[in-house]
């Protein structure tokens, strides 16, 4: 999967349906030995913003 960061366009999948927006917060899973990885992420769709579990989220690119 790809790394992304805040402030990044990205499309994804999620539970079946392309989702896409702007990247506002990312937060962390519980430490897996030296590294965190992000577990989640919320997402601004323009008129509103939504939270995705990032191992729901399949086929996350990025957008330019």
């Amino acid at each position: 999967m790809q790394s992304v960061q805040i402030g990044d366009r990205v499309q994804f999948f999620y539970n079946g349906k392309s989702r896409a927006g702007t990247i506002e917060n990312q937060w962390p899973e519980r430490r897996q030995g030296s590294n965190y990885r992000p577990a989640g992420f919320c997402l601004d769709h323009g008129d509103y913003y939504k939270s995705y579990q990032r191992n729901k989220v399949s086929f996350l690119a990025k957008q330019s």
